[in-house]
Formats: structure tokens, C-alpha cells, sequence
């Protein structure tokens, strides 16, 4: 049986991390170490890990520099042949370590990746919430020309809860960035496809859930797009001269959409003004009769007067 390590970062979570525990705990693993890594919490999250530290491995309470300082820490600790993280609001699904070790042991692969549930506050599995998210393989989601630039372009990852790493891949490739806060783990998941290295998946067995609130890092997507745009530059030289440039066009042309998504109101101000005729068709003809007045006579095309309002 391969040894397991899970760690759970934590800061201010007091009122999800005892099902967070619980969920670890839980699963009956028998070579289970279990770290938790809280960041200095001011709510009642120390004494919730308290209730529990005689099962707990190790743990601690200090100040950190954020949630990749806190898994960093965690990995310093940990000896199992397999690394799992656990933030402090998801929590593990019934029998989620025997089917992820168990595909590790059964395989060549060196990591693993099954479904997660997504659910509100109250545990309620929800599809306004996007329902169940199935792992897929970065390849699933290439348009044309087909390259890896695409894994960059639609951010792909795998569903973080449900991920289950050989903690060699770690001393291989080096830990989570500690210059992210946010994508981090898309980061790392894009490195290691980058350098070939494939995750297992299991698309129909729901390992985990993530629990979506209002103080959930994934409930604002805005405060993610920097570190995708970071993230981009960073695993860049990883493709190819073709791919590189493949990428860079098709950053322009993400722009350029954005560009042209016209909002709502907007839509209904030029309704209000004409439409194309009056808004876009006049006076465009009537900057090309402009133009037209700087062509010698004998070339120039004969506008009406009225075309040029």
C-alpha cells in the first residue's frame, strides 16, 4: 500500500474545516499522514483543529505569506509516496483514497485526477454552479491549429480536490509558485502536461467537493487573470517557435472579441439612434466623401450630396 499524504492549508475557515477533517479522517486510510497548515487564524478554526490533533500528524498556527507558503511548509514534512492537498472549506468524498492510490498503483501514471462535485454553502450539489466537473485531457480541448498552445489560451486544469500527486513529480519539477496566490495549481497541472507528463483520469468517480460561498477564492474569476496571464509567460518557452506564435494570435484574437462584446445597454442606446443607417452606415460615407475630395476630378467618384451627411 503506497503512504498518503494530505495537507490542508488553512486561514479563517473555522466554520467549514471540521468537515474538512472529518472528510480526511474519514476515509479510513491506513497509511495516512495528515498535516495541517494554518496561516494564523483569528476565528475558531484552531479549535477545531485542536478537537482532532491526536489523529493529526502535525499542524501548526503561524503567520505565513499565503496559501503556497502554507503547502510549501506541508511538502517540506511530508514523506508519502503520494501528496494530495485539501483547502479548508472542500472537503474528500467516501472512498476517494482507495480509488485515486488505487489507480496509482495499478498504473504507470504519476498522477491522478477524478470528478468533483461542486456545492453551495449548504452542501447542496448545484448546476447553477456548474454541477459535476470532469477531469478531461488537455488535448480534448485543442481547436485548430492544433498545438499545446492551447492549454495555455483555455487555462486548462483538472479538478484541484480530486488530484492526487507522487510526491517524486514534486522533487522533479519543483513545488507551487510562491509568487501565486491564485492559479497556482493550474500552473503546476500545465508544467508537468508541458513536460509530458499526463494525469490518470477517472471521469466517473466523484472524489471530492468544492464548496462555493461568497469568500471562496474562485468566487471572483477577475482576481485570477493576471496570474493567467503570468502563468502564460512563464510556461511560454515550453512550446514550440510554432506554438509560440500560434499562442500570441490567439491572445490578439481573445482581444479583439473582448473588444466587440457590446453590453446590453449598449445595444439598446444604438437601437434608439437608428441602427446601422444612422449610427455606422452615414457617417462612414460620409468620411469616405471626405476622403474622395483628395482624388484628382478626372478619378474621383460622384457622391450625392445627401450620402455625405
Amino acid at each position: 500500500m503506497l503512504k498518503l499524504t494530505v495537507i490542508t492549508p488553512s486561514l479563517n475557515q473555522g466554520a467549514f474545516i471540521e468537515r474538512t477533517i472529518r472528510s480526511v479522517l474519514d476515509q479510513g486510510y491506513e497509511d495516512l499522514e495528515y498535516l495541517v497548515v494554518d496561516g494564523g487564524s483569528t476565528d475558531a478554526t484552531v479549535e477545531v483543529i485542536r478537537r482532532y490533533e491526536d489523529r493529526i500528524d502535525w499542524w501548526v498556527s503561524e503567520p505565513d505569506a499565503g496559501q503556497t507558503d502554507a503547502l510549501a511548509k506541508g511538502l517540506e514534512r511530508a514523506t508519502g509516496d503520494v501528496i494530495a492537498y485539501i483547502n479548508s472549506d472542500d472537503y474528500y468524498l467516501p472512498g476517494a483514497f482507495e480509488a485515486a492510490v488505487g489507480a496509482l498503483d495499478r498504473t504507470d501514471a504519476r498522477w491522478v485526477a477524478g470528478a468533483a462535485v461542486n456545492v453551495d454553502e449548504h452542501d447542496r450539489p448545484t448546476e447553477e454552479l456548474g454541477g459535476v466537473w470532469v477531469p478531461t485531457l488537455p488535448t480534448d480541448d485543442e481547436g485548430r491549429p492544433a498545438g499545446r498552445h492551447w492549454w495555455l489560451l483555455n487555462n486548462w486544469s483538472v479538478p484541484q480536490p480530486a488530484t492526487f500527486w507522487r510526491r517524486e513529480l514534486f522533487q522533479e519539477y519543483g513545488g507551487f509558485r510562491p509568487d501565486m496566490h491564485f492559479a497556482f495549481d493550474v500552473e503546476f497541472m500545465e508544467r508537468l502536461a508541458l513536460a509530458g507528463e499526463m494525469p490518470h483520469l477517472l471521469p466517473d468517480q466523484k472524489l471530492a467537493a468544492r464548496v462555493m460561498h461568497s469568500d471562496a477564492k474562485s468566487s471572483d474569476i477577475s482576481r485570477w487573470k493576471p496570474e493567467y496571464r503570468h502563468l502564460r509567460r512563464v510556461l511560454r518557452p515550453a512550446l514550440t517557435t510554432r506554438e509560440r506564435v500560434c499562442l500570441r494570435a490567439g491572445l490578439i484574437l481573445k482581444a479583439i472579441s473582448r473588444l466587440y462584446t457590446v453590453p446590453r445597454h449598449a445595444v439598446r442606446t444604438f437601437r434608439l439612434k437608428g441602427g446601422v443607417r444612422n449610427v455606422i452606415f452615414h457617417p462612414a460615407l460620409g468620411r469616405l466623401g471626405d476622403l474622395l475630395d483628395h482624388l484628382p476630378e478626372r478619378v474621383r467618384p460622384k457622391i450625392r450630396t445627401r450620402d455625405r451627411r
